[in-house]
């Protein structure tokens, strides 16, 4: 899959299926989208491509409002890419691009940069100023300059509407049993570890480090966890969270695996948050933070082994 971002490859494309929208989270309505693009493509012998924007659109609109996500970048794009889209085109999302008309926005990101076959749009799209623009202008427009379009309407599982909305809520209640249903996946955090300031390493329990980047929709905290490395599962204890303890404001994901000493700095590290422990806290003192330590690994422990964890199978992502 390629990317580009939305001052890249000025030169005309080839005969395109396009799909757009945030896919914050690529739940079960994102991939039906995806797929459809996708489809299309491929019958029609042309290339398919996804247009998203970057930050979020709402974080831009209301820059005082962070959006919390349920994928980190580079999850989002291995997702995409596992769907089997071609393209990826990024529009960094600006304030003078969120007061540009509807039309204007739909000729310059969508007819003029495509030869566009078709359009695939979700049910609940809007674009441009105040968020005018719709499936009733685009149909307009699909006439005009000659591509299809077509609206996929919401998917309902379990009596609800599936959305990135749902997820986050379902996330802040930490129903985790509950996403698969909407998300078509388990709930994870991906990403590669970085080297940190080494004080898990220093205090006796050295962690696997990722930075999301973003705010996630996952409460920060103590979680018990499943670990996805190199194809195989481990179980640990994830902490989420700035590290108020050390006067930290980055949101990073650290997690200690049980029985686990090997080097992993620049793996790729997936990680299924299972139960909360408990919320994130400030400590008075580095060794007041290391009793916590033990006693959140002795919780987890035993929180494994009367739910048989150990016992189950090997998650997929």
């Amino acid at each position: 899959m390629q990317v580009f971002s939305c001052k890249e490859k000025t030169i005309s494309f080839p005969s395109s299926v396009v799909t757009i929208g945030n896919f914050d989270g690529i739940h079960l309505g994102h991939r039906a989208l995806i797929r459809l693009a996708v489809h299309e493509a491929k019958t029609r012998g042309c290339v398919s491509a996804l247009v998203t924007f970057e930050p979020h659109p709402q974080e831009i609109i209301h820059s005082k409002q962070s959006v919390l996500r349920i994928c980190t970048s580079v999850h989002q794009l291995r997702l995409l890419e596992e769907l089997g889209l071609d393209e990826l085109h990024v529009i960094p999302f600006t304030n003078e691009l969120s007061q540009m008309p509807p039309e204007e926005f739909a000729l310059k990101f969508l007819i003029k940069r495509f030869d566009l076959a078709k359009l695939v749009i979700g049910y609940d799209f809007r674009f441009g100023k105040s968020r005018a623009g719709d499936f009733i202008l685009l149909e307009n427009l699909s006439r005009k300059y000659n591509f299809s379009l077509e609206e996929v309407p919401p998917i309902q599982e379990k009596g609800q509407t599936v959305s990135s909305t749902l997820i986050r809520e379902l996330l802040q209640e930490y129903r985790f049993e509950e996403i698969p249903s909407y998300l078509g996946r388990d709930f994870s955090i991906f990403g590669k570890t970085v080297h940190g300031e080494q004080r898990g390493q220093k205090i006796g329990f050295p962690t696997a480090n990722i930075q999301p980047g973003i705010d996630l929709a996952l409460p920060k905290g103590v979680y018990v966890s499943k670990i996805k490395l190199a194809e195989k599962i481990h179980f640990g204890v994830t902490n989420v969270g700035k590290r108020p303890t050390f006067g930290k404001n980055d949101l990073t994901v650290e997690t200690w695996l049980f029985d686990f000493k090997e080097d992993i700095y620049g793996k790729d590290l997936e990680i299924f948050p299972i139960f909360q422990l408990r919320p994130e806290k400030k400590f008075t003192s580095t060794d007041h933070l290391k009793n916590q330590i033990k006693q959140d690994i002795e919780a987890a422990r035993n929180y494994i082994a009367e739910h048989e964890l150990a016992l189950a199978p090997s998650l997929t992502s």
